[in-house]
């Protein structure tokens, strides 16, 4: 049985070489595939199990496909309108998770995201980005 799952694995390998395999936009197709399935399966949505094919079959397609460069560009754009949402969920994250510790706020002058220790009474802030000055309560 090994020797066969080794063979499997280099046969695979050799049929994938010069395929676009998965990519962030892959990832995502499959999912947002996989949230509508489960999604279909509350009483009258089912209509939302055919939009959870169509998503998967893209993706698994965009997986096998040969055009590397046509998938790469658009796995580029996607990774660019996406760049933003990801940070601001990386910072929604962090905030939560040092939030005992740390007090975050919002600059004046350019609304960058700054953040002081707890506990240490009014401190003068200085924006890196900006350079605006402010003093804030810990």
């Amino acid at each position: 049985m090994r020797g066969f799952l080794e063979r499997l694995q280099w046969k695979l390998a050799a049929w994938m070489q010069g395929r676009n395999g998965v990519d962030g936009l892959s990832n995502f197709l499959m999912g947002v595939g996989i949230i509508l399935i489960l999604a279909s399966i509350i009483p009258g949505l089912d209509l939302l199990s055919w939009f959870a094919l169509v998503f998967l079959l893209v993706a698994v397609l965009r997986s096998f496909s040969k055009n590397v460069s046509a998938r790469s560009k658009e796995n580029e754009a996607f990774e660019r309108v996406a760049e933003k949402p990801k940070r601001w969920f990386a910072l929604r994250r962090k905030m939560w998770t040092n939030r005992k510790t740390t007090r975050y706020f919002k600059c004046k002058g350019c609304g960058t995201v700054l953040s002081v220790p707890r506990g240490k009474g009014t401190l003068r802030v200085v924006c890196p980005k900006c350079k605006t000055e402010t003093m804030k309560k810990s």
